[in-house]
């Protein structure tokens, strides 16, 4: 009878659970890279890694049995880099045009002005662009092996009628890959170094061969999945993105009858309302999980200066930890908001040319 009661108590502890109310505070994250002085922006293809990349037309055996293999590798040392770099191109070009906080030159308009090498900083600024991105891969590299593994079990022979040995060697191919990719970003009115970036990653796969007709993937589907990888990273170094800050309502505890119909508004989504009679029922009850709900709907508004402001005064009456820990969240979260909200705003440039007319930035960076 207890175990029962203790189970029922556990399910309705957890149906009580589920039935609680989430609200989401959306708002703007500010990038790493304060671009907000550089968003008309030339953009490069990606340079090709320059330097050799180990490979042989052979995979290569890790052991006996598979040195005795001739499986073919999966990709070739002279057009990888340049396959990996174009893929790299497209990613970049449609990551920065998502963000929607760009206005971009081509990347066929950038190459043809920046490959001519010919006053590359005053013709993409004369054309009203203002920093130009260079991205480069910087070292690639590449392990392509093939193991053995000897593989045994009893079967049943009819004609000796007992069990025998039978083995047979199960052979796997490894893929190793690792990619070091930078992106540069120089203001073309002074040729200054805006931003450097780098992003590393490596990845490996392994997947089991027939001998006799050894298919599987391209190595270059690692540096793909690695390059897809970057995409979000490259958001938050450049562009302002959207956050979610998700907080449950505070249970009505002690129970409140008058907030009934506060949490029903909550759970139906009318936010506006639900803040307005929980801000209402705080102010006449002092009830503390009111309060808390008033400040945080308030919030999902986007009135951070409200919450706060609400939040400010119940911190004047009770030392609640819950309160205090959701004012020091909501502060952080307009504190955010508040500076990729300038990042929208276009700003100044240092205009002091420094430009050195004997050396040029593009030859060092497209080298």
């Amino acid at each position: 009878m207890r175990r029962l009661l203790l189970a029922l108590g556990l399910a309705v502890a957890m149906l009580m659970a589920s039935c609680q109310t989430s609200v989401s505070i959306d708002y703007l994250y500010p990038s790493e890279v304060n671009m907000s002085a550089y968003r008309s922006l030339a953009v490069m293809p990606v340079v090709p890694y320059r330097g050799s990349i180990p490979g042989s037309t052979w995979v290569r055996g890790v052991d006996f049995m598979a040195g005795t293999l001739r499986i073919r590798s999966s990709y070739a040392a002279s057009s990888l880099s340049r396959d990996v770099a174009s893929y790299a191109s497209d990613q970049l070009y449609a990551t920065l045009r998502d963000t929607g906080y760009y206005n971009l030159l081509d990347m066929q308009r950038t190459a043809s002005i920046v490959n001519s090498r010919y006053m590359v900083s005053k013709r993409l600024h004369d054309a009203g662009y203002d920093a130009v991105m260079i991205p480069r891969i910087e070292s690639m590299d590449v392990d392509e092996t093939v193991f053995s593994r000897r593989q045994s079990e009893l079967v049943w022979d009819d004609d000796d009628n007992e069990y025998v040995s039978v083995s047979w060697y199960d052979y796997t191919v490894r893929q190793k890959a690792s990619i070091r990719y930078s992106i540069t970003i120089v203001d073309t009115l002074t040729e200054r170094v805006v931003a450097q970036k780098t992003f590393v990653d490596s990845a490996e796969r392994s997947e089991t061969v027939d001998p006799d007709w050894p298919r599987f993937d391209g190595v270059e589907q690692l540096f793909r999945r690695m390059i897809r990888g970057f995409n979000e990273g490259l958001r938050r170094q450049f562009a302002p993105t959207v956050r979610s800050y998700t907080v449950t309502l505070m249970a009505n505890k002690p129970k409140l009858e008058a907030a009934e119909e506060a949490y029903d508004l909550a759970s139906e989504g009318r936010a506006r309302d639900a803040a307005g009679r929980f801000s209402e029922l705080w102010e006449s009850f002092h009830h503390i999980p009111s309060g808390y709900n008033a400040a945080l709907l308030t919030a999902s508004t986007g009135d951070f200066a409200g919450s706060l402001a609400l939040l400010s005064d119940m911190l004047d009456e009770t030392a609640d930890s819950r309160v205090r820990s959701l004012y020091d969240d909501i502060s952080t979260v307009q504190r955010r908001d508040a500076e990729a909200q300038e990042q929208l705003t276009s700003a100044e440039r240092d205009t002091e040319i420094q430009i050195d007319p004997g050396i040029s930035i593009y030859d060092y960076l497209l080298r």
